[in-house]
């Protein structure tokens, strides 16, 4: 595992004959210890657990042969792979089809500060919005995770489940707060201690763990001091619904002994490791559309096509009894859903698709959390604080031994903190709402650029980076509305993403006083003796107008895309696409409104409901006759 580690990261001889003796040596540490951390025994599964029962997209066709599926799962995300472990467990014979890899386990996903090396890389569908009409024509950067385990391997851990007035907002008969939270609390294991005083809202022995991150800076207390100083509360566990949400505090993430929990390794590897028969994974498979039969005015999913890498289209089907479960995320799920002649009917004609069923506001009501960043250097007195300082060896690019050591024996350290662990929620407005609507994410870094995910993606081709720190304002209850479209009836073509951003006039509002907001914490007494100037916005952005200007110039996505094949309009309360017998939707995009924290957990809410739904069919919460 070392030699292998070592020869994948290997430094040319010029490199390192250019490298003082000390630098060599530092060098050469580094490229070790990384060797060992990539090896799959220290991450904590074998190669063989990878391999079995994971088969390409070629073979999936032959496994149908063998014996019909009950169910096949398109998309190998978080709400897949639950799905995957809760149905094959009850020993129904089940299929996912991943458009992704399955090297889910490899550092630069399993390592909470690998996030840096994710963006924009070979696990991203690297998507762009349109040209935002309201951000001055810009298109924006969206994240969406391609590997099993989807976005849940490429985000940033945060574990929040919104409020209970979130899902009682939805409307949705069986979906209240009171409906939702034993689902949530069913796949939890809080590794933190909160479960002990709030045994309510907090579960154990389950997959997906709750921890706190096992490393904090320290310009992340001062925040903490800050905010107290702004005049917020603290708030030390944003999950417990019996207080309210506004506050200060650290959030906590998804990981395990210092390493990130995903769907895959979380619900998947158990599974595998079980080498059980009732699930097959194929991944490379992607999905092209899914095959549905008419007869008169019912129609029913019968079975999916589907592409290897190579381009060479399969079918594969289900029993006649069993379902087609989607689980694409928001922006793939209504793409598949309008590429099989559902969605609304003049689209579908457009692009030269017959209609199947005509459900108009399928792709509709995209939301997502809009954000905006303030940001400021340290003084020269602490030169060294930042988080990107102690990532490396003074000004270069090679990475500092000592984290990964650390992280290596004690799975502690800086390397488990993917750097925005520590923030707050605020109602910057309690006239307009009822219930905060904004997220402040606090960064122990200075911002290499306004847009945060770009400063991500541009850190690692930064040589020297500047200390400092950063606030990011989110609008956490976003009002703006978008939407998925077709681009062509060619199923490789990405779609149209509109998140019509700031479109809402609340969300730009909500944003800018967030920029204020940041900046009062940023110049509060606590920050005195680190601060040095503002870089972002600027000292000549001032007036509401110009901070407006700012945000429209430098508006970023928060990753957390939902909507598009919403509760009630195109799914009923069972989650079954309306019109279409054995057809399901079972991930971000049917949730109506989105909720004010990061999405990933209520997405295994989702899937732990659409199981229960799938398995005792008496609790669904919806009638059995549908209507289009």
């Amino acid at each position: 595992a070392v030699s292998a580690g070592h020869r994948r990261f290997r430094a040319g001889p010029a490199l390192l004959s250019a490298l003082p003796p000390c630098g060599t040596s530092i060098m050469l540490l580094s490229l070790l210890l990384c060797g060992l951390a990539l090896s799959p025994a220290v991450a904590g599964v074998s190669t063989q657990t990878l391999r079995r029962g994971i088969i390409s997209a070629s073979d999936a066709a032959e496994e149908a042969e063998k014996a019909a599926f009950d169910y096949v799962i398109c998309g190998g995300g978080l709400a897949g792979c639950v799905l995957a472990n809760r149905l094959s467990s009850a020993g129904k014979r089940v299929l996912m089809l991943e458009a992704g890899g399955s090297k889910y386990h490899q550092l630069r996903v399993t390592l909470p500060a690998g996030v840096l090396k994710l963006f924009q890389t070979d696990l991203d569908w690297t998507y762009f919005s349109e040209g935002e009409r309201d951000c001055y024509g810009r298109p924006i950067y969206l994240c969406r995770g391609k590997i099993l385990g989807g976005s849940s391997c490429t985000n940033v851990l945060l574990h929040f489940r919104g409020s209970a007035q979130d899902y009682d907002a939805w409307d949705a008969k069986g979906w209240t707060a009171s409906d939702v939270l034993p689902f949530f609390v069913k796949s939890h294991n809080d590794a933190t201690g909160r479960q002990a005083n709030a045994p309510l809202f907090h579960g154990l022995g389950g997959e997906w763990n709750m921890d706190d991150v096992r490393y904090q800076n320290p310009l992340s207390r001062v925040f903490l001091t800050a905010a107290q100083e702004a005049g917020l509360p603290l708030n030390d566990d944003f999950n417990n619904w019996d207080r309210p949400q506004v506050g200060a505090g650290r959030f906590q993430v998804s990981e395990k002994n210092g390493a990130r929990v995903s769907g895959a390794s979380a619900f998947l590897d158990p599974i595998l490791k079980k080498r059980s028969e009732n699930l097959v994974v194929a991944t490379g498979a992607r999905v092209q559309k899914l095959r549905v039969e008419t007869e008169g005015e019912s129609a029913k999913a019968t079975g999916v096509v589907f592409a290897d890498e190579q381009g060479q289209q399969f079918t594969v089907g289900v029993k006649p009894d069993g379902e087609i479960l989607l689980c694409g995320g928001a922006v793939t799920s209504p793409h598949w859903l309008l590429l099989s002649g559902i969605g609304e009917k003049s689209e579908l004609e457009y692009h030269g698709i017959d209609c199947v069923v005509d459900l108009p506001e399928v792709g509709k009501n995209l939301q997502d959390h809009p954000a905006a960043v303030v940001s400021y250097t340290c003084n020269r007195k602490h030169s060294g604080i930042s988080v990107t300082s102690k990532l490396r060896v003074g000004k270069s690019k090679i990475p500092n031994p000592w984290p990964v050591l650390q992280w290596f024996l004690t799975r502690s350290g800086l390397l488990t903190s993917v750097g925005c662990d520590h923030g707050a929620f605020y109602n910057t407005s309690p006239a307009r709402n009822a219930q905060p609507d904004l997220q402040i994410r606090f960064l122990a870094a200075r911002a290499v650029t306004p847009d945060g995910m770009n400063s991500f993606t541009k850190f690692r081709e930064k040589k020297a980076h500047e200390d400092g720190f950063s606030f990011q304002a989110i609008a956490a209850r976003a009002k703006s509305r978008g939407s998925v479209s077709l681009r062509s009836a060619d199923p490789d073509n990405t779609p149209r993403i509109d998140c019509a951003y700031l479109s809402h006039e609340d969300d730009i509002a909500t944003i800018r006083e967030g920029i204020k907001l940041g900046r009062k914490m940023g110049m509060s007494p606590a920050f005195d003796k680190y601060r040095g100037e503002e870089v972002f916005p600027g000292p000549k952005v001032q007036t509401d107008d110009e901070i407006e200007d700012y945000i429209k110039r430098t508006l970023h996505t928060a990753n957390a895309l939902v909507g598009t094949c919403s509760m009630g309009p195109v799914v009923d309360e069972a989650l079954r696409v309306r019109g279409v017998d054995g057809l399901r939707v079972c991930d971000a995009s049917v949730i109506p409104v989105i909720p004010g924290g990061q999405t990933a957990t209520p997405v295994v809410m989702i899937a732990e409901r659409a199981a229960q739904f799938l398995l005792s069919p008496v609790t669904s919460p919806a009638v059995p006759d549908q209507e289009a």
